[in-house]
């Protein structure tokens, strides 16, 4: 079985906690995310449809529609502005992706740039 490479990104931006947290919010809605989980100073949201990748099959459907799960957690930087730790997997976990790899990182980490260009 082929594992697809998990996401993994820290920055500091210089917005307070709340404003990050809305803009973050705000793009999961744009991007058709259902937000999991939201408190003060995490966000776990799932993006894709599990079923219409195994449905459809993972060769025809779009990079967007691969099941995946992100999880954001925001805490108050010591030098001002917010620390933002993302980290985005997949959750297709069962079957085999021969030749979809690349998909999948490619779709995690378009994913990664689309949440963290609403904080930036």
């Amino acid at each position: 079985m082929s594992a697809v490479r998990p996401i993994h990104r820290e920055l500091t931006v210089g917005k307070d906690l709340p404003e990050v947290s809305n803009a973050i919010l705000k793009r999961v809605q744009v991007l058709d995310g259902k937000v999991v989980r939201a408190e003060h100073n995490i966000i776990e949201c799932d993006f894709g449809s599990l079923l219409q990748s195994r449905v459809i099959g993972e060769f025809w459907v779009s990079k967007s529609t691969l099941p995946k799960k992100a999880i954001i957690k925001m805490q108050t930087a010591s030098s001002g502005g917010t620390m933002v730790i993302l980290d985005i997997k997949d959750t297709h976990k069962y079957g085999f992706k021969w030749g979809f790899v690349q998909k999948y990182e490619e779709a995690l980490e378009e994913l990664a740039e689309s949440l963290l260009s609403a904080i930036q």
